[in-house]
């Protein structure tokens, strides 16, 4: 019998406020039979009406079940439970524990009014109100054009942080909704929120931020009550009664803790409280035009508690604080008998100067700084509510007696996602690699996929986004957290139908044209989603936009197959400029190949066929222009063959050898068997090597530990990925301030080989349904492991070589097949496992469960 687990409605358990009319259900199945042949889904309502039962439909998947029930309302709780056939036509008992979606809105107006608060720093604005009834229910619905927290009663509503997140304000926002019943009393409360302008004024959306609330009351007695943000709030002048002097993304918090009152509970402090104007909206323009949706993102969260390892105090009686681990966050400091007025300064940086000092260059304007002011409590907690920082090291002056680590830690702060894969090997700097890899991941995944997070930057850049995707859905769940990415770079999109080199789009930036590798996010990151999560809506949703993104290029070159587009070329590469007409042709002719497969997989047939027509197009034009007739390549760098193998752009066998060679003789010949790749060939190179026959020269660059290379930050101390190949080298020492990140993703793109190569865990069928088991071991290492928990469960390979006897462990999820294929040159040493079958003793068909396999080198 099988056993579903796991509910997800639109990648969330149990979500709150979802205004999705037609939701996709999804879950993963275990149990001692081995495939779903049906299943039989059945919604109801709060009162236990019948809204949809789907009766058992003849299908195995799992994954992206779209409602097809009775029309759904506002503000309902609706309880969902699964039931599925096994292969034996077994049924399975209903699921079981409570799963539920609960809609929001669901286009319905707000009745609350934008509440206009100070220009200043940050606002507090409440409303009092009295409740003379038992509450059974209450729901609180709030946005805010900045960032804002929430307070029912004087508690803090909710886990996530930052809220409402950013989303490109010229078109939407995004709403949370929270359960509050327990908050609520009988008599008196009090719903009071501070809000500061965030990402709204940081990015130049505008300059006062606003609130925007709605509390939906249901009492015992079935009737129903709602207190919204209008004329009866109230605004506390900015600088009266207001502890946070200052609040500010990148430059961080100054806090004077004497100035805190109890303002937050009922009959509390109201002395400097006025009444709360409503927003003009005539005069604040986004207001006109920005929809307020849906959280369809993932929270922000304190993730990790992160304690000191070092604690150093410094000639200058200042302290530095080692937490040994680059991140993304902020500090929590514990005073205890303090002397009021005593000022505390606490800078934020990634690496130290020689001299055991603060590194703070490469933050350009950011000041990333927290300024605490002592109160009048004998023991006082305090850490920041509105800004992040990305840092390892503290430097802290104005602190009174010594600083022990009972007195300071930390949290790691980033997107609530759940990890999903873990590798590790016998090479331990190749597993110090993969935990940079992770962190940097960890850190730059606060609700944006950003570049960095420590200077006065932190976009979404789409280049980087796009080449890290593969490997950051191993590490993480990222379904919501792409979903709702996606949807701003396309609401970015220029009139001509170039997508953006930053999402969400900002208004203090220039608007770019499509720019090669950047733009192309718009394709690749869909296709991620269809690859990793069967996610064919979001194809669908977007694929219009595709197509314009790739025949806009051929306009734009007049009708031409060799386009320019290439803003940022092989973006820091080394000393290996590329030709941009030779990048973006290349780039146009992978990407038209890749969604003319996306095409095929939602039922596109006619663009499919038309795309692959232009993909040979593009090819044909390449080779002519970029090949001798004799098959030699004439763009001479490593990324310049890696693009014309990857994307199949060679014009013939010869020209595909010579390309081939000519990439093996610059890396191991003219480079010194180091790499010379930028943001766009470093990813693939690895890859491409691997598909051209030269695994053992791949094994050799990933493990090179002299500069450049991956490896080589390893041997300086990296803790997270640096943004260039030369952040820091023992020769030179610190990279260009002005552009030199030590948490930066990208060139973490390289892990994907860790899962798809090393341990050879790769997709057939969309949501790994179906998928492939091919580890290549080489002749590095002596074992290795990957576990990636997909959408249909746990897969596990593991291998290890003892003196020429390969064992290998793997795990196949229940409602899938693997394809195992032994390693080129192996047989299996032995009787093979039950569950395997196989037709030439070099590939197996597997099914769920669990196996171990010898194989041994062939004589």
């Amino acid at each position: 019998m099988l056993n579903p687990v796991r509910l997800r409605t639109e990648y969330k358990q149990n979500p709150i406020g979802m205004d999705e009319k037609c939701p996709r259900f999804s879950y993963e199945l275990n149990g001692n039979s081995k495939y779903q042949t049906a299943y039989r889904i059945l919604v109801e309502d709060e009162q236990g009406s019948q809204m949809w039962d789907s009766g058992f439909v003849q299908d195995s998947r799992s994954l992206q079940i779209e409602y097809k029930g009775a029309t759904l309302k506002p503000f309902t709780r609706y309880n969902w439970k699964v039931q599925v056939r096994d292969e034996n036509g077994v049924e399975s008992y209903w699921s079981a524990g409570d799963s539920f979606f609960e809609t929001g809105f669901l286009g319905t107006e707000w009745s609350g009014k934008w509440l206009s608060a100070s220009s200043g720093p940050l606002s507090r604005l409440l409303r009092d109100f009295k409740l003379e009834k038992t509450v059974a229910k209450a729901r609180l619905y709030a946005t805010a054009l900045g960032v804002y927290e929430i307070y029912v009663n004087g508690n803090r509503v909710g886990e996530d942080c930052l809220k409402p997140g950013w989303t490109d304000y010229f078109e939407r926002v995004q709403y949370q909704a929270y359960d509050v019943t327990e908050l609520l009393k009988k008599g008196d409360n009090t719903l009071a929120s501070t809000v500061t302008g965030g990402w709204f004024s940081c990015k130049g959306y505008g300059n006062s931020a606003a609130l925007l609330a709605e509390l939906h009351i249901t009492y015992a007695d079935g009737s129903t009550e709602k207190i919204v943000t209008g004329k009866d709030w109230k605004r506390f002048y900015v600088h009266i009664q207001n502890p946070i002097r200052f609040s500010h993304l990148y430059n961080g918090e100054a806090f004077e803790a004497w100035e805190e009152t109890d303002w937050k509970q009922p009959g509390g402090y109201r002395t400097y409280a006025v009444a709360a104007p409503e927003t003009d909206i005539a005069s604040h323009a986004i207001l006109k035009t920005i929809k307020v949706v849906w959280q369809s993102g993932a929270d922000i969260r304190r993730m990790i508690r992160m304690e000191p390892v070092k604690i150093k105090k410094r000639p200058n009686a200042t302290w530095i604080v080692d937490f040994g681990q680059n991140f993304t966050g902020w500090e929590r400091i514990h005073l205890k008998n303090t002397m009021q007025g005593t000022t505390i300064v606490i800078k934020h940086g990634e690496m130290l100067n020689p001299d055991g000092s603060l590194y703070v260059e490469n933050l350009r304007n950011a000041w990333q700084r927290t300024i605490y002011t002592t109160g009048t409590h004998e023991e006082e907690i305090y850490e920041p509510q509105f800004t992040y920082y990305g840092f390892r090291y503290l430097e802290i002056s104005g602190w009174q007696g010594d600083l022990t680590k009972d007195q300071i830690c930390a949290f790691a702060v980033y997107s609530n996602l759940e990890q999903t894969g873990s590798f590790q090997c016998s090479e331990p700097m190749l597993n110090k690699l993969y935990e940079n890899i992770v962190w940097g991941q960890r850190s730059n995944f606060l609700d944006v996929p950003t570049d960095c997070p420590q200077r006065d930057e932190r976009h979404g850049w789409t280049g980087d986004t796009q080449v890290f995707a593969n490997m950051a859905t191993y590490n993480m769940e990222c379904g919501d957290f792409y979903t709702k990415w996606i949807e701003d770079l396309n609401l970015g999109r220029s009139s001509n139908g170039s997508y953006p080199h930053v999402a969400p789009k900002m208004a203090i930036e220039p608007h770019l044209k499509g720019a090669t590798g950047w733009a192309d996010a718009g394709i690749v990151c869909p296709h991620i989603m269809q690859t990793k999560y069967a996610d064919n809506r979001i194809v669908r949703k977007y694929f219009a936009n595709m197509v314009r993104w790739l025949d806009w290029q051929i306009e734009n070159a007049g009708g031409s197959f060799l386009v320019n587009n290439a803003l940022f070329g092989d973006w820091l590469n080394i000393d290996a400029m590329i030709d941009n007409q030779y990048l973006s042709t290349a780039y146009l002719g992978g990407m038209t190949k890749l969604l003319a497969q996306m095409a095929v997989k939602i039922g596109e047939n006619s663009e499919a066929q038309r795309l692959e027509e232009m993909h040979r197009s593009v090819k044909k034009a390449f080779g002519e222009a970029y090949f001798s007739p004799d098959g030699e390549l004439q763009e001479k760098t490593q990324t310049a063959a890696v693009l014309a193998i990857h994307f199949g752009l060679c014009p013939d066998e010869t020209a595909h050898r010579r390309t081939i060679e000519y990439l093996k003789q610059d890396i191991v010949t003219n480079r010194n068997l180091h790499l010379s790749t930028g943001f766009l060939g470093t990813p693939l190179l690895l890859r491409t090597l691997t598909e051209a026959g030269e695994l053992d020269l791949a094994y050799d660059l990933l493990l090179q530990t002299t500069y450049p290379g991956w490896l080589y930050p390893v041997t300086q101390g990296a803790t997270t990925m640096w943004e260039r190949w030369n952040s820091w080298t023992e020769e030179n020492g610190f990279g260009d301030p002005e552009m030199n990140s030590f948490n930066h993703y990208a060139y973490g793109a390289v892990g994907d080989w860790f899962f798809e190569t090393i341990c050879g865990i790769q997709p057939m069928e969309d949501g790994f349904k179906a998928f492939r088991l091919a580890p290549l071991p080489g002749k590095r290492l002596t074992h290795a492991e990957a576990v990636y928990h997909s959408a249909y469960g746990e897969i596990r390979s593991a291998w290890k070589n003892d003196d020429g006897t390969f064992t290998w462990d793997f795990t196949v999820p229940v409602n899938t097949t693997a394809a195992v294929q032994l390693p080129p040159g192996m047989i299996p040493d032995g009787e093979l496992p039950d569950g395997l079958t196989t037709g030439d003793g070099k590939t197996f068909s597997a099914g769920p469960g669990s196996y171990q396999l010898q194989f041994k080198a062939a004589e």
